[in-house]
């Protein structure tokens, strides 16, 4: 918008003035009527003073030509195009044969383990300067497999608590080592259970224990275990059952570790499923370690899709195993943990 001061001796003149100056469409924004001096200040006259604008633009900017693409345009981006394409073609193949290049060149000792479901980083590890034999390939895997044995009654009583996720087989496991010990090692055994939470779980080691005739204990409080135990101080052989808590839920297991506590196990083991995977396994023993378990029990080896990851869980865990587990019948299905028999499973995918 554009405005302008306009003074002349009569609003007429000022009007067309103003038209002159903006346009037909100029408006009156504001009028003013003075005295003008003449004459040396002698004598005055009658003068007029408006304010005038214009609402049309001062500048319209021509019209910019629209870019058209030609048919030259066009040919030249398929072409580019294509050029992308064949390029993305050609890294896709170069990875593709770095990938079978590496795996023609790999050991077949290594080549076999990545196949049993080890990970390619684990299996050149293990296998490190190892010649490629089978029969060295399983002698480095058990290398690297750690068994503590039986359990060792030197010291006295032995008190074994069972900890781990929801569906391992706990309490079975906890039925079976109690039937191991007291009927074929004549050992004097008490079952103490901390899971009353999961309908059922009492009365299941409850018939375990009448036909084993040993003691079944129920802990309902820290203070009740710690009595418990007491209580059966004249015993070789206490298994503490506990309930199964999500690795993901760390008030569960530390309400755990505070009944553990009071119950004072000379050994915690941390049972795992074979079956399960194993990342999950990496989770379980990351999270039971605030329980201080010190041994993994393997669980459900019969069912193991990937013999290759308890190879996985020996060398991430850092633990050493115990026991292992092959089924649902008690007191059978269960066997003291050896290097050996378990780099045999591992490499040949059966006991």
């Amino acid at each position: 918008m554009k405005m302008l001061k306009i003074r002349a001796d009569s609003m007429g003149n000022a009007l067309a003035e103003a038209r002159r100056l903006l346009g037909e469409d100029a408006i009156v924004l504001d009028t003013k009527q003075f005295d003008e001096p003449t004459m040396f200040g002698l004598c005055k006259k009658q003068a007029v003073e408006i304010l005038a604008a214009s609402e049309r633009p001062q500048h319209i900017p021509e019209p910019q030509p629209v870019a058209v693409a030609t048919s030259q345009d066009s040919r030249q981006m398929a072409v580019l195009q294509q050029q992308i394409e064949d390029l993305r073609r050609m890294l896709r193949e170069m990875v593709a044969d770095a990938v079978e290049t590496r795996k023609k060149e790999r050991p077949q000792t290594m080549e076999r383990l990545i196949r049993l479901g080890v990970t390619e980083n684990v299996a050149e590890a293990v296998l490190s300067g190892c010649p490629d034999s089978p029969e060295e390939g399983m002698a480095a895997v058990a290398k690297r497999i750690r068994c503590t044995g039986s359990l060792d009654f030197s010291s006295g009583q032995q008190r074994v608590a069972l900890v781990g996720p929801t569906g391992v087989g706990k309490t079975t496991t906890a039925a079976k080592l109690a039937a191991q010990y007291s009927i074929f090692d004549k050992k004097r055994v008490a079952l103490l259970t901390l899971d009353t939470y999961r309908v059922g779980a009492v009365e299941q080691l409850a018939t375990y224990a009448r036909i084993l005739n040993i003691p079944l204990e129920v802990a309902l409080s820290p203070e009740d275990g710690e009595a418990l135990v007491k209580k059966h101080a004249d015993k070789d052989l206490i298994i503490i059952d506990t309930v199964g808590r999500s690795q993901r839920n760390r008030e569960h297991i530390l309400e755990l570790a505070n009944f553990l506590r009071a119950a004072r196990p000379t050994e915690v083991h941390l049972a795992l499923s074979a079956s399960s995977d194993p990342a999950v396994r990496r989770e379980a023993v990351d999270s039971f370690s605030i329980v201080r378990a010190n041994k993994i029990l393997l669980t459900k080896l019969d069912e193991c899709p990937q013999p290759g990851s308890v190879l996985e869980t020996a060398v991430s865990s850092m633990m050493p195993f115990s026991y292992f587990t092959y089924g649902q019948n008690v007191p059978d299905d269960i066997a003291v943990a050896e290097s050996k028999t378990l780099a045999k499973f591992i490499w040949e995918g059966a006991l």
